[in-house]
């Protein structure tokens, strides 16, 4: 198989060497993840072990870590007699999760709207500005971080730890999802969707509590199996 996710080979001396710096670990994380949100690995392919680790430069001490923590986050389907392959998301599994973050994010909203200031607001202006401007002049990865981003400020500012806890760990899934999803939406539609943020936020800083829960469920249940074109 030809190198999908070759992004230069940072020397390292020996394995005791990179088992001394678990951030090696968490990098090989973030480049295979980076790999399957940018499309280099395609949703439903085989990657192996030695794979990782030819393209990353290291030995395959640190990727068996890595690769048993993306196995963790839902990034890589462990196969038995198969080897690994890159997850990927069916009607079932696109509509389920979007349910499932729905409710949860709404009601973390409803939580974070007793608790939030002007400084809280004031933040998810900045987070709904900034999917705003990577919409114009990021890429498509830059899109996705900004979006979760402002969707995670809200689980923060919920004051419950465990709720923002779980809806880190989905947010996981909810960026692989958009990589179906994306390349389906209009540009019209995607800035119709990052510019839905804005009211969201006018409906929590007028204390409109039913509307910003409604605006926020339409927002999250557009992407679902039954808008993408296919």
């Amino acid at each position: 198989m030809q190198s999908a996710i070759r992004r230069g080979k940072p020397s390292f001396s020996t394995s005791s060497a990179e088992i001394r710096h678990p951030g090696l670990v968490d990098r090989l994380v973030e480049h295979v993840f980076t790999a399957v949100l940018e499309g280099r690995l395609k949703h439903g392919s085989g990657v192996t072990e030695d794979q990782i680790a030819v393209d990353f430069g290291v030995s395959r001490t640190p990727v068996r870590e890595a690769v048993r923590r993306l196995a963790e986050m839902g990034v890589l389907v462990v196969r038995p007699r198969c080897g690994l392959e890159v997850a990927s998301f069916d009607e079932q599994d696109l509509n389920q999760i979007t349910l499932l973050r729905a409710e949860l994010e709404c009601f973390a909203l409803r939580l974070a709207m007793a608790r939030m200031g002007a400084d809280e607001i004031e933040a998810l202006v900045r987070a709904a500005t900034a999917c705003e401007t990577k919409l114009r002049n990021g890429s498509r990865i830059e899109i996705f971080r900004a979006d979760s981003q402002f969707h995670l400020l809200l689980a923060e500012f919920s004051g419950n730890l465990h709720l923002a806890e779980t809806l880190r760990r989905l947010d996981v899934k909810v960026q692989l999802c958009r990589m179906v999803f994306y390349a389906s939406m209009t540009s019209e539609n995607r800035e119709r969707a990052v510019q839905q943020h804005q009211k969201i936020i006018e409906a929590i800083r007028k204390q409109r509590t039913i509307q910003a829960e409604k605006l926020l469920r339409e927002h999250i249940l557009t992407m679902n199996w039954e808008h993408i074109e296919r």
